[in-house]
């Protein structure tokens, strides 16, 4: 039986329960009341659905439309004594925090903050929504789409992302001949259809789109790996688990949208790259004859030319400067072969098929339940429409997706915990352990496939016991659990960094020898050191890749041996050869030289004084001494202040170990104040920095210096805080 009950908070909310048993935890439904009225009976029965999983649900009319009034609200839930809630999904038109003065917490977004471009320069996020120790100063609200409310992060906010409850997006628009209204009623049909239906996580597809992860076979090769050591069901079973590679079709939509539709897909995890309407799937493709090379010349010269004309570049002077400098055919530069009509729709029709399109959701239905978007942009819910809602609102089984709102980094560990879905995780909580600022789950965020084995418990229930339960689980006979029960024994401070990197040196998943070195990450102690030092040379690719950059974000001189080491092996991994030398660049030459010379790791090799020769060239280039004379540059009087805030904003990609002194000494002499807050929060992104206690002592004088403006003292605060860990 449903109960109502009406109050007024503010002049905010009405909220109604439904109630079918006391229940230790609970869910929130946030909705605006157009939606809620035009979808209440399948609202209703999403959450008698939810009520069906133990969690007592809360419907919130959101009646204010304010970002404010929500969270307060959404607090007040997570934190009352009964039933407190777990978790919330946003439905329909729920304002939309913009967040500015954040990027540290994101995994790639460092766009310059102009005032005059606030949508393309701050983050659409809804940890506003669910970490509640995340502080914000109210901006503005946008008078060109007035869903979008701007906020900065204050300085006295914490500073790291830790989501205290998960939350989703279920929002939409009009399309075609049906509105958002009834696009929502249908979806929440779908979702409450498939958890009834409760199948198992037998079906895994994996893709690799152009160019990402340095298009390496090999990081596919150990994805796969790890794939059969979160799902063990998986091994032995016929096409269970899936890849496909770009590079092995012409145009690769085609064969992915054709898995993607398979009525026994459960999971897909797609790697590509992506703007809000687009998945970037394919690079042109590779000739394989000489007519083909052919074409693939002209094309290359039409677009270039193309893009050189749209941006507003004189035509013939563009054509003379590709015509002379290449030495081609001048009839490959007439208006037709470049302009003409059938070569135009030619090109269009290429591009289309090489990439996956809003406008191809509603032919292509994909029914993979849930669907890990690991691209930029998918997620872009600040936009009416947007690769992630489109998948989920369109027909087709699919139910879930999980994608980013801004751009995202390659070298992240998108499906950490993946494995936990094999054994009844929440999807929710999985967003909720790996943490991102840009990542969101849209459609139900309690969905979960049923576990494959019997556990003897419920694995959310269990996020509520206690640290023995969970030292018990360490000796899982599931790798993707005895992974989970470090993160959440590290979360607990109930694990010592030395028991963490014992794990790592015995166990033989390589998915829980990784989890040990990113836990390990927030302990940086000596251990830490240790373990990364062993990661350089792991037989798992990833462990290897993330070694190699943390190796560079942290800049430990005990480290050297280890990089050398890997750096003079062969076959490392193109994307583990690439992190590694944007890594080397963070150490000093003179150190590297010394321990390649001590190891002479090329002694044994046919070629062995050649090599030797090339490999100590090369590190004139993969050291610090590629940055020679750039921090001069900041204290130069000679230099534009806006060459040097180029130089000041490089240093956010590139902590430069070697140079913090020095950097320090320039930020002295500067007395312009956005240049001087400019290198302050630069100088909050050495966080794993072996330096890092010392220019966190540095900038906490600045903030304690009346002297300085209160904007600069404030970002000073920030810094200290992120070196800090808080």
């Amino acid at each position: 039986m449903k109960k109502i009950l009406k109050f007024i908070l503010a002049g905010v909310f009405a909220l109604s329960t439904l109630t079918i048993s006391a229940a230790e935890r609970g869910f929130a439904i946030v909705i605006d009341p157009i939606s809620y009225k035009e979808a209440k009976a399948e609202v209703d029965a999403y959450a008698q659905s939810v009520e069906k999983q133990g969690l007592k649900t809360y419907i919130v009319e959101d009646v204010w439309y304010n970002p404010d009034s929500i969270r307060v609200k959404v607090k007040e839930l997570a934190t009352q004594k009964d039933a407190p809630i777990e978790g919330a999904v946003f439905i329909g038109d729920i304002p939309v925090p913009m967040i500015r003065d954040a990027q540290h917490m994101t995994s790639a977004f460092k766009a310059k903050q102009d005032p005059k471009k606030m949508e393309f320069t701050s983050v659409p996020s809804d940890r506003f929504y669910d970490d509640f120790d995340l502080e914000f100063s109210f901006i503005e609200q946008s008078k060109e789409k007035p869903n979008q409310f701007y906020y900065s992060l204050t300085a006295t906010s914490a500073q790291v992302c830790q989501p205290d409850i998960y939350s989703a997006r279920m929002k939409t628009c009009d399309k075609g001949d049906k509105t958002k209204y009834e696009r929502l009623k249908a979806y929440l049909k779908k979702v409450v259809a498939q958890k009834e239906a409760a199948i198992k996580l037998s079906q895994v597809f994996y893709f690799a789109g152009q160019g990402y992860n340095s298009d390496c076979g090999l990081a596919r090769i150990d994805e796969k790996n790890s794939y059969y050591e979160m799902f063990p069901n998986l091994m032995g079973q016929a096409w269970s688990l899936t890849y496909q590679n770009h590079a092995d079709y012409v145009y690769s939509k085609y064969p992915l949208m054709s898995q993607m539709q398979r009525k026994d897909m459960a999971l897909a995890v797609l790697h590509h790259h992506g703007y809000p309407d687009t998945e970037y799937l394919d690079d042109n493709p590779i000739p394989q004859n000489a007519e083909q090379n052919l074409e693939a010349v002209k094309r290359f010269f039409r677009a270039k030319i193309n893009t050189a004309v749209s941006r507003g570049k004189d035509t013939t002077e563009t054509i003379n400067y590709y015509k002379d400098g290449y030495d081609v055919p001048e009839h490959w530069f007439s208006h037709e072969a470049l302009f003409g009509k059938e070569i135009s729709e030619k090109d269009s029709i290429n591009a289309v098929q090489m990439d996956l399109h809003l406008t191809d959701l509603g032919e292509y239905k994909p029914n993979a339940r849930v669907v890990i978007l690991d691209a930029c942009y998918n997620g872009a819910f600040c936009h009416d429409e947007y690769i992630a809602e489109e998948y989920i609102f369109e027909d087709g089984d699919c139910v879930v997706t999980i994608a980013n709102s801004v751009n995202s980094l390659q070298d992240k560990w998108c499906d950490r915990n993946i494995g936990m879905f094999g054994l009844g995780l929440r999807v929710g909580n999985f967003v909720k352990y790996n943490p991102y600022f840009e990542s969101h789950v849209f459609g139900d965020p309690t969905y979960t496939f049923a576990p494959f084995a019997k556990l003897g418990f419920n694995i959310n229930e269990a996020l509520l016991k206690g640290d023995k339960f969970w030292k018990k689980q360490l000796k899982s006979e599931y790798a993707a659990m005895q992974s989970f029960a470090i993160n959440e024994l590290a979360i607990r401070k109930a694990i010592t960094s030395a028991e963490i990197l014992e794990i790592f040196k015995s166990s033989p998943y390589q998915t829980v020898r990784l989890m040990a070195l990113n836990t390990l990450a927030t302990y940086k102690d000596d251990n830490y050191i240790e373990c990364l030092s062993l990661g350089l040379n792991d037989n798992f690719e990833l462990i290897r890749r993330f070694s190699s950059i943390q190796a560079g974000k942290c800049g430990d001189l005990r480290l050297i041996p280890a990089i050398v080491s890997l750096y003079s092996k062969p076959s490392i991994g193109q994307r583990v050869d690439f992190q590694l030398k944007m890594a080397m660049e963070m150490f000093p030459y003179n150190e590297l030289v010394a321990e390649f010379k001590k190891q002479d790791p090329c002694k044994d090799y046919y070629n062995a004084e050649e090599e030797t020769e090339s490999l100590l060239k090369s590190l004139k280039r993969f050291s610090d001494k590629s940055f020679e004379g750039e921090v001069e540059q900041i204290s130069n009087p000679e230099v534009s202040a806006k060459n040097k805030l180029k130089v000041i904003r490089s240093f956010r990609n590139r902590p430069l170990h070697p140079a913090v002194n020095e950097i320090i000494a320039a930020f002295e002499t500067i007395t312009e104040p956005d240049l001087q807050i400019a290198l302050i929060e630069t100088m909050g992104w050495f966080n794993m920095s072996y330096k890092r206690n010392e220019i966190a002592d540095y900038f906490f004088s600045v903030w304690e210096n009346k002297n300085y403006e209160e904007a600069v003292r404030n970002e000073a605060l920030k810094t200290y805080k992120r070196l800090k860990g808080f």
